[in-house]
């Protein structure tokens, strides 16, 4: 099992400035027996929550972030208690990496192993945890996940702006993105995700999780206020048209309907360019 220096690495990567310091050390030092109970007592014990008026255990979290402050003047945060409680959770996945080796036991038994979506712990969430289970890629039906639309998003306004400062704050009619197999599997979709943000699009889900369609955005919900919808041109090789048939053919749609939405040619570039190429003689 991970040390309580690589654990303690691991949760500070995780969370960011989500925990202080304090409560990611009280959770990377706690006993294979603790829960998420004994690590807020340990918490107030050492912070004196209960000595600050308010009393609770549920109150640690905010305790251990106010290390040292007097705590009666502000009410507890339900958010840090979830990262606590997601914290104590992932502590103690990670202590079950010891079932690799059983499970590569039980594998080579030709016994059964549940599968699980692999991936890493910081990109795509403790879902991939614990480790030693029967692993597969992802689901493309749920490309992409949150957190690579979430990702591709912010790549995709990274682009914008970039190109806004070095043109004059025009915004680009037309960007270039890879679609390849390898990379979406690799980051669950990160590519898909910027060209959603691109065009001003997002994943609609059915209650099962999986995507349905991807959904146009209204112009006027679309940041920075007042930007066009920009066009993309998706270099796409063999392995991501093979392998995420669906996503090709949920984007194809997207485009379709870009392109027949009624909305100002000079804030709907997919719009402009289908509309010209329909004037020269190309059909999709």
């Amino acid at each position: 099992a991970p040390s309580d220096e690589a654990a303690s690495a691991y949760l500070e990567a995780y969370f960011g400035q989500g925990l202080c310091p304090e409560t990611i050390q009280a959770v990377a030092t706690m006993r294979p027996d603790d829960d998420v109970e004994s690590v807020r007592a340990k918490l107030e014990k050492q912070y004196g929550a209960g000595g600050g008026g308010r009393g609770d255990a549920a109150d640690a979290a905010d305790a251990a972030d106010g290390a040292g402050a007097d705590s009666s003047s502000s009410p507890p945060s339900s958010e840090k208690l979830e990262k606590l409680e997601e914290a104590v959770s992932i502590r103690s996945l990670l202590r079950r990496n010891t079932e690799e080796l059983i499970g590569a036991l039980r594998a080579l038994n030709g016994e059964y192993l549940a599968p699980a979506a692999g991936g890493d712990l910081l990109r795509d969430g403790p879902g991939v945890l614990p480790t030693g289970r029967n692993i597969h890629a992802l689901d493309p039906y749920r490309m992409p996940s949150v957190a690579a639309a979430d990702r591709g998003k912010k790549i995709a306004q990274a682009i914008l702006k970039q190109h806004r400062k070095e043109n004059d704050d025009q915004y680009p009619e037309t960007v270039s993105v890879n679609l390849w197999g390898l990379d979406a599997i690799k980051t669950k979709g990160e590519s898909v995700g910027i060209v959603l943000e691109l065009i001003g699009a997002r994943s609609v889900k059915e209650g099962t999780g999986r995507v349905a369609r991807y959904e146009l955005i209204p112009l006027d919900e679309l940041l920075p206020k007042g930007r066009p919808r920009v066009d993309v041109l998706c270099n796409m090789s063999g392995i991501f048209r093979d392998s995420f048939a669906n996503v090709v053919g949920l984007l194809d749609d997207l485009f379709v309907r870009a392109a027949a939405a009624e909305e100002p040619l000079l804030k709907n570039f997919v719009k402009k360019h289908a509309l010209e190429m329909s004037a020269d003689g190309l059909e999709n």
